[in-house]
């Protein structure tokens, strides 16, 4: 990612790997309480959800890398389909933009080709999320 100041192009380098699963994106903080209490549930989530075949993709915002490699591991937020990044502010900034990020955690999803989904989504909705993405999914 050195190099890239564009979010839409940063968003896109980091989504690359994942073409042809949907993706979960969470914008969260380290000093978020009701981040961290969403990410308490991350577990059941990913139970959950086990049979959509999803990434689970977290950007954490201004957040010093002790406090969030220590939220990680204090809510188990790791699996195979997990990915974190705690980019540089620039960066992490410039991605916000471009989805317009307004308040925290902020949950975006993608689809199996990377692109945007023009939905209202939000994680800590169970229901509601796996009742958006079993439709995506065709099931």
């Amino acid at each position: 990612l050195k190099g890239i100041s564009e979010g839409e192009a940063l968003l896109q380098k980091i989504l690359e790997p994942y073409k042809g699963k949907l993706v979960l994106l969470d914008v969260w903080g380290t000093w978020c309480g009701p981040c961290k209490e969403a990410l308490s549930h991350s577990t059941e989530e990913y139970a959950r959800l086990a049979k959509y075949d999803i990434v689970y993709l977290y950007l954490a915002n201004n957040s010093p890398r002790n406090s969030w490699e220590n939220v990680i591991k204090e809510y188990n937020v790791s699996g195979d389909n997990v990915a974190h990044y705690n980019l540089p502010y620039e960066q992490q900034n410039a991605i916000e933009r471009y989805l317009e990020v307004q308040h925290y955690p902020t949950y975006k999803l993608f689809d199996r080709e990377g692109h945007l989904l023009d939905l209202t989504i939000d994680a800590r909705n169970l229901n509601d999320l796996e009742r958006i993405i079993k439709r995506l999914s065709g099931q």
